[in-house]
């Protein structure tokens, strides 16, 4: 399934349980890796399961296990919580309309540290993240940032190239 062989076990919880997962190794129709959980569908069909809308598997934020990382800076009302495969407001896991800041765990194959995320949700802007791999393949740099409550990117600037002189033609 998507390019990843099932180990026997996989298959027996997936068949006694009708789900299994959440399983890495998966491989989208450009060649990216994901990970996701499979469950049954109609006719014991196996299919992806990403959970309600792509979010975690987590519907309750448990403040025992989730660490807080501070308010979220789109609803300003709640917590902005570590869980296993993001970054999300609290508001935005009980009732997604209420709130929608959620931010991966893992973006453009470049792991986003925690600290960087409490730098994003106090000031609005983390540091320049080096290593993010676009979809062409080339590696870049950028910040995240928040505007109109969206993350999004902010290129570095760069500095121009100096323009070659044209080259004369030779003398014949």
């Amino acid at each position: 399934m998507a390019g990843r062989l099932f180990e026997r076990s996989e298959v027996e919880k997936l068949l006694t349980t009708g789900h299994v997962g959440p399983l890495e190794g998966f491989r989208s129709k450009v060649g990216r890796k994901f990970g996701a959980a499979v469950k049954l569908g109609e006719d014991f069909k196996p299919q992806f399961d990403f959970g309600e809308n792509g979010l975690d598997a987590e519907k309750k934020i448990d403040t025992a296990i989730h660490e807080s990382l501070g308010t979220c800076p789109v609803c300003q009302k709640g917590q902005v919580y570590v869980l296993a495969r993001a970054y999300a407001c609290e508001n935005a896991i009980a009732s997604p309309k209420t709130c929608s800041f959620r931010i991966s765990k893992n973006i453009l194959h470049r792991e986003i540290p925690k600290e960087q995320v409490h730098k994003l949700i106090t000031t609005g802007k983390t540091d320049l993240l080096p290593r993010f791999v676009s979809k062409k393949g080339r590696p870049f740099s950028a910040h995240l940032k928040i505007e109109d409550g969206k993350v999004g990117f902010e290129f570095a600037k760069r500095t121009p190239k100096a323009k070659k002189p044209p080259a004369h033609k030779a003398a014949a």
